[in-house]
């Protein structure tokens, strides 16, 4: 069992992102472990990530708040690979590409 914060944890260093999960009341605060060894693909969307990597907590969590690079939750569902960007963005500035 994990307590909220190693699974949040866990999620930030497996997917690139942060997470911060609410937990239903009168539920106690131990959780699966986020079993998942590698990130979820680039293409999903935050919509197919939580119906996949969170059935787990489904019974357990209330809610899953996604953050962008820039500490701002998630407004809409977003492919993952986006999103990662806008941690890279937070850092180092814009994504650059070769056609920029």
């Amino acid at each position: 069992m994990a307590s909220k914060k190693q699974v949040e944890e866990a999620i930030r260093e497996r997917e690139g992102f942060r997470v911060e999960l609410e937990l239903l009341e009168g539920k106690k605060a131990a959780l699966p472990a986020y079993e998942w060894s590698v990130m979820a693909p680039q293409r999903w969307h935050i919509s197919e990530w939580k119906n996949e990597r969170l059935e787990p907590y489904r019974m357990l969590v209330k809610s899953a708040t996604v953050f962008r690079g820039d500490g701002k939750p998630v407004a809409r569902d977003m492919q993952l690979g986006n999103l990662r960007d806008t941690y890279y963005e937070a850092e180092c500035g814009p994504v650059r590409t070769d056609r920029d």
